[in-house]
């Protein structure tokens, strides 16, 4: 058994692909201690899946789509390998049972939560299938293991479980322990656990993140690698700011607030079992392992500077809620909130003034958020009111609640462009604000806050921007 083992979580850029298995083979073999890997569905597969539960199909379509699963899996594997045999009966084996859920959705005409939940998983079990098939056939003792099979365990918050870390514990790490001791590699699915009715639950898109920090919680692991198809977190989306750079660090609360507001390197609710355990969190690069990527972890606090990244969220809106004394009035805003909650609309922000309370919500969620605030008492609510589609732009920094005059000179360069910001929203973390502006303006404002604490870039012979 590894003393200090650690677990790699790939991405589903970094299992889409035949040469992609042979740089996951080369790690492992460069380093024995990755002795647990957690994998996401193949590129796109989700969204597939997604998209044929959305409706009830007819036969045809069913037959058709459940083909095309099976091509894409079995494409990947390698040929003439007694591990792809292995594989291809189990690939077979899920593509059948997948099919008959799907008859089952179209028969029955309905789908629930939970047996959508269960649908969706089916693009982890194949992707572990195939991972663990062509590690063998590359030489590594690999076996795959479906995640709500071995003990992750979660609540009934179908469709966006959370982990039950201390039973997930009990459950799941003897058999692990077990598997690493006979010397295997263990390939886990992500993005899934079983629920207390010993159903299918997944922990919603981009999940696999936190599977992979829930497992490694699990097992008391130290280090979880993230890998991916690019690196670890940046200053700023390098598709708007050029001068962008690679951060060497972040601490847990910059990852998260990061994640959550637009950059998409991390799930926002991976912090939350590597803080519960201590472990650190290093995002890298699978075509750069070498690179140290972005290390996220319990020692990583540095209020010394100010603003470390700059991310933003498009497509948002705002739905403003007026009423006489909304500031006072008890309990509206709970109401609102809880509303909004129950009726799956996610709030990116919320203000509150005497006259109204201000909402900030995804765009393809207006309609659903006005309904759910439609269902308020009349006497609660004198009208409803949707803003223009605007973006959020997030400016985070452990150093934000530390030092003076941070937001000033924020809204300064952002106004001597003359960009109007709308909504602002600080002090509810201690390393993140965060402001609206209208979308026509959003590369503009990123690329102004980011030159004002980066400065400049100082270009050099052959165009290139040195900082």
């Amino acid at each position: 058994m590894t003393e200090f083992a650690k677990l790699a979580k790939f991405g589903g850029a970094c299992v889409s692909e035949p040469d992609m298995y042979r740089r996951i083979a080369a790690l492992i073999r460069d380093d024995a201690t990755r002795r647990f890997l957690v994998v996401s569905a193949i590129s796109s597969v989700t969204d597939s899946l997604l998209a044929a539960v959305s409706k009830p199909r007819a036969e045809k379509e069913i037959d058709s789509f459940v083909a095309e699963m099976r091509r894409v899996h079995l494409r990947l594997l390698s040929k003439g390998e007694p591990a792809g045999d292995v594989a291809v009966e189990a690939i077979e084996a899920l593509c059948t049972k997948l099919s008959r859920l799907l008859y089952g959705i179209s028969y029955t005409e309905e789908i629930t939560p939970r047996v959508q939940d269960f649908a969706l998983s089916f693009g982890e079990r194949l992707a572990a299938q195939v991972v663990a098939a062509n590690l063998r056939t590359d030489g590594v003792d690999a076996v795959s293991f479906e995640a709500d099979q071995i003990g992750l365990m979660t609540d009934e918050n179908y469709g966006n479980a959370s982990a039950l870390l201390e039973e997930t514990k009990v459950h799941m790490a003897p058999f692990l322990r077990r598997q690493e001791g006979a010397g295997h590699v263990s390939v886990i699915t992500g993005f899934f656990g079983q629920s207390p009715e010993g159903k299918t639950a997944t922990f919603g898109r981009g999940g696999s993140d936190y599977s992979a920090a829930v497992v490694a919680y699990a097992l008391g692991l130290p280090l979880i690698e993230i890998w991916k198809d690019i690196g670890g977190f940046m200053s700023a989306d390098p598709k708007i700011v050029p001068e962008a750079f690679p951060l060497a660090a972040l601490s847990y609360d910059e990852a998260a607030e990061l994640s959550y507001f637009g950059a998409k390197v991390l799930h926002p609710r991976a912090v939350q079992p590597a803080r519960a355990s201590g472990a650190s969190i290093a995002v890298k690069n699978i075509y750069d392992p070498k690179e140290p990527g972005t290390r996220i972890g319990p020692d990583t606090v540095d209020r010394t500077g100010d603003v470390k990244s700059v991310s933003y969220v498009q497509d948002l809106t705002t739905l403003k809620v007026f009423t006489a004394g909304a500031g006072v009035k008890e309990g509206l805003l709970s109401h609102a909130a809880i509303a909004l909650a129950s009726s799956g609309v996610n709030v990116y922000t919320a203000a509150t003034s005497q006259t109204c309370i201000a909402f900030v919500v995804e765009s393809d969620a207006v309609g659903q958020a006005k309904k759910s605030l439609g269902r308020l008492p009349p006497t609660a609510v004198d009208r409803i009111e949707v803003a223009p589609p605007a973006s959020l732009i997030c400016f985070v920094g452990e150093g934000l609640g530390y030092a003076k005059g941070i937001a000033a000179r924020v809204f300064r360069a952002v106004a001597e462009r003359g960009i109007n910001v709308q909504l602002i929203s600080a002090g509810a973390s201690m390393v993140a604000y965060h402001f609206t502006v209208d979308t026509k303006d959003l590369e503009r404002a990123v690329q102004a806050v980011h030159r004002e604490f980066f400065g400049q870039p100082i270009r050099v012979a052959g165009g290139a921007a040195t900082g």
